[in-house]
């Protein structure tokens, strides 16, 4: 059978509807514009064949083509399950998802898919690198705060005389707390501990205040 002769392939189905050879028709039809008669091959070819991957893709890109994105991209999942390997299904449903503005984890995995199927894919392979980027961003901004809450956390301790020791003040020197540091200084002073080391760590402290 030639199957780039539409006459052919419409005789041959018209004689046998559960013929695989259903997208191959279908895809005649969509490339001509005929999106009705698109639908219905495969919709009577996927009754006999459903999980026909692609007749499930060029369902897909039929609905895609009348505006009928949910009900595209479930066909266009369809065409992706049970593992199968189908580009030009994922290439499709990516900018259905795009279209429905689906939650960016979602276009991502798609987008994963794509540079996994075709590794010399420029733009997964941006969407990729943009994510990464995207994750470093927010754990260095978490640290970020984390940081500045457990800085707001130590600024606001009393420090309690018990735990006053030279190598609390080294801490809390090396974490930029210089005003703790000389409050331990104060305490430790206080305490009647070593004047000399205290007034040498306390003009160590001043000096690095005044840089």
């Amino acid at each position: 059978m030639d199957l780039n002769s539409r006459t052919a392939l419409e005789l041959h189905f018209a004689e046998q509807f559960d013929t695989v050879l259903f997208p191959v028709l279908a895809n005649h039809y969509l490339i001509s514009g005929d999106i009705a008669r698109t639908i219905k091959v495969c919709e009577i070819g996927l009754g006999y064949h459903p999980e026909n991957a692609d007749g499930l893709f060029i369902l897909g890109k039929a609905q895609q083509a009348l505006g009928d994105y949910i009900n595209a991209e479930k066909s266009l999942k369809s065409a992706l399950t049970n593992g199968t390997v189908h580009l030009q299904a994922a290439l499709a449903l990516v900018n259905v998802q795009i279209e429905l503005k689906r939650a960016e984890t979602s276009v991502l995995k798609t987008w994963e898919l794509i540079a996994e199927w075709d590794p010399g894919n420029e733009k997964a392979k941006a969407e990729r690198a943009s994510d990464t980027s995207k994750k470093t961003d927010t754990k260095s901004k978490r640290k970020s705060v984390k940081t500045k809450a457990l800085k707001r956390e130590i600024d606001n301790i009393d420090i309690s005389p018990r735990l006053a020791t030279f190598t609390m003040v080294a801490v809390l020197r090396n974490q930029g707390l210089h005003f703790q540091a000389l409050q331990v200084l104060d305490i430790l002073e206080e305490k009647g501990e070593d004047n000399q080391r205290i007034a040498t760590e306390r003009k160590s402290i001043q000096e690095s205040m005044e840089i």
